[in-house]
């Protein structure tokens, strides 16, 4: 595990082990977007190591998926404009994408609820967490 991972891996175990509020970096938050079923839920399709390493944060401990890529390592392949628009709608970028849309419903059908599954806010903060991925 990379120094960067492995410091956000300690911040989120720090985090969910204390009672007080902490601000969390995006990139922190962004990777507990990533992990959570009710929002990014990157996890059920893509390997994302510091996620399965990671104690305590909801939905990431044995949910990895191999359907997508592994995350790891897309921060070399790719930079933040480019990770942006693989979450915003990956199908810009490959026409026949499986990935959903995480921040459009252009081209969708029967969306429910009727809105982008994350707010552009989110998906900064997912792309911060990728950009980390080294």
């Amino acid at each position: 595990m990379s120094g960067t991972h492995l410091r956000l891996a300690m911040l989120l175990c720090l985090w969910t082990s204390t009672g007080t509020a902490q601000t969390l970096s995006d990139a922190e938050q962004g990777l507990r977007i990533m992990a959570n079923r009710q929002q990014g839920n990157c996890v059920t399709c893509h390997q994302v190591s510091v996620l399965r390493d990671a104690k305590g944060i909801d939905g990431a401990a044995g949910k990895q998926g191999d359907f997508g890529p592994s995350l790891d390592g897309v921060a070399t392949r790719y930079n933040t404009t480019q990770l942006r628009q693989w979450v915003m709608d990956a199908r810009l970028l490959k026409p026949n994408s499986l990935m959903p849309p995480f921040g459009t419903l252009e081209g969708t059908t029967q969306a429910n609820p009727a809105r982008p599954m994350l707010t552009p806010e989110e998906i900064d903060k997912v792309t911060a967490a990728l950009a980390t991925l080294r």
